[in-house]
């Protein structure tokens, strides 16, 4: 039964920021639906997050990997199967796969993706019982290993970063744009040890009134007044879910042209700011991909707890192993006594 589960993996490993992008752009989820309807599969749960898209499939006799490089035109599809499935899978929810290693924000996203299908009734038994142990996996991890004890977490990674180019955040007017995890925790962190002045948006004004709430100290603005904060503003930080740029160029132009400095950090996948206003004199636009440098600084410690507690791995594949096994045996005398 697990030898029908399949991972197609388009990660940081092997799909550039801009191919990554693209393959959010085609909608891809239609396609599943449509393997879905055709019994090509008998269930999905797929992830999006700023450094991998991955769809977690059970397959059934007449799937072939070969179909997603042809429906999506992709042949840099990193895929896995059956077993070797399952521990990747375990793998990533322990955070052993990120460029941080053991952050946590990887198993929310996971189980987020988990009840989001649940809810959508794309979520088959083989793809609960794997995933249901998975989570358990990642928080058992976490929690014997204590791999987090000191944070390195993206959220502390991009602040670090943003100080390590202006120096400081004290009397500077920060923007933040989008109101998910990685926002909130930025956000957290900001209001929490900086001496700054912040302001947040949010395509729903209602999330961001009730953020507001956690932070006295943050102002809220509409969507729509976004390019005039960018105005008034230092440090812009983006990191939506939106689909299409939300900072454009040709509506920053006459803004940014003024002769004041400002530093863009865009977080998101696919990116929010548009490239091209990294060419304007006195801006400075970073992305993702540019914050590791920070964590290779602190990466020794993390690789010595993940090698010492790496056996986790092995002892909740061997629980997933035994109650496929369990789930196979009632399939078969269900099979036998008709």
């Amino acid at each position: 039964m697990e030898k029908k589960f399949y991972i197609a993996s388009f990660s940081y490993k092997n799909l550039s920021l801009d191919e990554r992008e693209r393959f959010i752009k085609t909608g891809y989820k239609k396609m599943l639906n449509k393997y879905l309807k055709k019994n090509l599969i008998k269930g999905y749960i797929s992830v999006e997050t700023c450094l991998r898209i991955e769809l977690y499939m059970e397959a059934s006799e007449d799937f072939q990997i070969e179909m997603l490089q042809r429906d999506y035109n992709i042949e840099n599809i990193k895929d896995y199967k059956g077993e070797e499935a399952i521990k990747y899978l375990l793998t990533v929810i322990c955070g052993l796969d990120s460029i941080i290693k053991g952050e946590d924000q990887i198993l929310v996203q996971l189980k987020n993706a988990y009840f989001d299908s649940l809810e959508k009734g794309t979520v088959s038994t083989l793809l609960n019982i794997i995933f249901n142990n998975a989570i358990e996996t990642g928080k058992r991890f976490r929690s014997e290993s204590r791999i987090n004890e000191k944070n390195i977490s993206l959220d502390s990674i991009a602040v670090k970063f943003i100080k390590s180019k202006i120096e400081t955040f004290e009397n500077k007017k920060v923007f933040i744009i989008g109101v998910g995890n990685l926002s909130q925790s930025i956000l957290a962190l900001l209001h929490k040890s900086e001496k700054c002045f912040l302001t947040m948006t949010n395509r729903s004004f209602r999330k961001s009134i009730e953020l507001q709430k956690m932070f006295e100290r943050v102002k809220t603005a509409e969507f729509v007044e976004k390019y005039d904060v960018v105005k008034k503003s230092d440090i812009i930080i983006s990191a939506t879910s939106a689909p299409h740029l939300v900072l454009e160029k040709k509506n920053m132009e006459a803004i940014l042209e003024d002769g004041k400095k400002r530093f863009f950090l865009d977080l998101a996948v696919p990116r929010d700011i548009d490239v091209n206003i990294g060419n304007i004199s006195g801006v400075q636009l970073y992305h993702l991909e540019d914050i590791w440098e920070e964590y290779n600084r602190n990466i020794e410690r993390r690789d010595t707890i993940v090698e010492k507690y790496s056996y986790i791995i092995d002892e909740q594949l061997s629980k997933i192993h035994k109650k496929i096994e369990k789930r196979n045996r009632y399939i078969h005398i269900a099979e036998k006594g008709e």
